[in-house]
């Protein structure tokens, strides 16, 4: 019981480091280090790890494809509230798709941790 309070709260905390990261203007953010498509790296960390934290927290294989979804539909709504809501950012379908990637492999990284706990 006491993990899933954990895990609920990692969970909860997660989703809104999410949204504001997804929300916040962070023009005077520069980086030294160029990493090519850093942007897309974060998007797909932010829901794998969205779907990760989640499974985790419900740890019923019968939930995974509705986080999956949760997840891919909540990262559909980050970017039209970023259309909608905020002046420096813009509504991206390869974000989308970076988000739902991320989301997929966070549940196929679930399913494998969740199949190896049962086979041993």
């Amino acid at each position: 019981m006491h993990n899933k309070k954990i895990f609920f709260l990692l969970a909860i905390l997660w989703t809104l480091a999410v949204t504001y990261l997804s929300l916040a203007t962070f023009e005077d953010v520069s980086s030294d280090i160029e990493v090519p498509y850093k942007d897309k790296l974060a998007h797909f960390t932010f829901y794998m790890m969205f779907v990760v934290l989640w499974a985790f927290f419900f740890k019923q294989s019968k939930y995974n494809f509705k986080i999956l979804f949760a997840a891919i539909g909540y990262g559909i709504v980050m970017e039209i509230c970023q259309k909608l809501f905020t002046t420096t950012r813009s509504a991206d379908v390869l974000d989308v798709t970076a988000n739902t990637i991320g989301a997929i492999v966070g549940l196929l990284i679930i399913t494998k941790i969740f199949n190896n706990k049962t086979t041993h």
